[in-house]
């Protein structure tokens, strides 16, 4: 009897061990309790390779990002996976069974491109977080940003100064404008990007620049 209950519990003990190393080739919890799931087959896992993961909360400024290091995406090497020129900056953790990328899109200022995969590697979804109205107009100022908080809320923001130049370069009295431009949405636990139309908000005071 003793050794029928000492066998059953070694097969039991090996069946558990079994089902955690399963469940950790699939998926490997984060700092933040989100899920960091890996690629079922291998041109979609080198891909991924070439993106650190992140924590969330996460925020980037767009025109103050640093590339260096960061891999760089030509649109034709990864085409099934990113047809954009672009660069590596991170994957991060989800809430669901799905795959979150975010790139960042070379313009005046980098553009933060969220995009998410089954673990085969197809296309859930993918928009760009970003406002991207920046430009080096005379009089124009801009700062691009954007989070995505650890409940998985999204906000990007354009906070812009401006005012018309005349033929030297001086500002026209009574042009200047002082505004905010953003968007709100959320990342699904199906791996949806929900994102919402742009919103303008008037602020007062006024930026200074050199």
């Amino acid at each position: 009897m003793k050794t029928i209950m000492k066998t059953t519990c070694i097969v039991l003990i090996i069946l558990a061990l079994a089902a955690c190393q399963s469940k950790n080739e699939k998926s490997n919890e984060s700092a933040d309790g989100g899920n960091v799931l890996k690629a079922e087959n291998e041109e979609f896992s080198a891909y991924i390779n070439n993106f650190k993961q992140k924590n969330l909360p996460l925020t980037i400024k767009g025109c103050m990002e640093d590339i260096t290091g960061l891999a760089e995406f030509d649109g034709e090497k990864y085409k099934t996976f990113n047809e954009d020129f672009s660069f590596s900056y991170g994957q991060i953790p989800t809430n669901g069974e799905y795959i979150a990328l975010i790139t960042l899109g070379a313009a005046d200022c980098f553009l933060p491109i969220l995009t998410t995969y089954k673990l085969n590697g197809q296309i859930i979804d993918k928009k760009t977080i970003a406002i991207g109205y920046c430009g080096m107009d005379c009089g124009y100022y801009c700062e691009e940003f954007m989070s995505i908080s650890d409940d998985y809320k999204i906000y990007t923001s354009d906070t812009i100064s401006t005012y018309k130049c005349d033929d030297q370069g001086n500002e026209i009295p009574g042009t200047y404008e002082y505004y905010l431009i953003f968007k709100e949405g959320k990342l699904l636990d199906d791996g949806k990007i929900q994102l919402s139309e742009e919103q303008k908000k008037p602020l007062e005071g006024r930026i200074e620049h050199p």
